[in-house]
């Protein structure tokens, strides 16, 4: 079953190094047939959250919060793509997904991190899974981390480490778990 899968980023720092990690996986994702988009938090410019999308009247949210919400609606799956700030989710993507909820129920989320060092962002994931969790995107059990993520990564998102055979092999089970509970829980929400 073809899929829609969000790829959510969640930097907007200048110099950011993981938008390359992101295309990466939006790439992986359409390869194998699915229908990916990317989110990216700088591209949408939203503010601090003051209201979120359901807090508008119907037709009067802002443009990009009305287009991110048809995005997320339509989304089968979440792939989120973390760096790791301090030990803890970083500010644009905690505001960038405060500003939906209902968008996200009942559809599984994934946690992807990466950083310039060679924990890969780890340190982020127990808290972001909580948030994902209360959100009502429950989280994957299998994690993707991406360390030295500006040597591991070109700018148009392709691989170019030295163990590309075995980092695939680690994408290609991330992949078939996400894969197998998107197709499942869609399955359950159209009964």
């Amino acid at each position: 079953m073809t899929l829609n899968i969000s790829i959510i980023y969640g930097s907007t720092r200048e110099g950011r190094l993981g938008i390359k990690f992101a295309k990466y996986l939006y790439k992986e994702f359409n390869k194998r047939g699915n229908n990916s988009n990317l989110i990216d938090p700088l591209e949408l410019k939203l503010n601090p959250l003051v209201k979120r999308y359901a807090d508008f009247e119907k037709g009067s949210a802002p443009k990009t919060l009305e287009q991110t919400h048809n995005l997320l609606t339509q989304s089968d799956a979440f792939v989120i793509v973390s760096g790791e700030y301090n030990h803890f989710i970083p500010p644009a993507l905690v505001n960038l997904l405060n500003h939906f909820y209902d968008e996200y129920q009942k559809k599984p989320s994934a946690v992807t991190t990466y950083s310039v060092s060679p924990f890969g962002g780890v340190r982020v994931s127990t808290p972001l899974r909580a948030f994902l969790a209360q959100l009502g995107m429950p989280p994957i059990s299998s994690m993707l981390h991406a360390p030295f993520v500006g040597k591991n990564f070109n700018e148009e998102g392709e691989r170019i480490s030295n163990d590309i055979e075995e980092r695939h092999k680690e994408f290609e089970k991330f992949a078939n778990e996400l894969e197998w509970y998107a197709n499942a829980l869609k399955t359950a929400r159209n009964q």
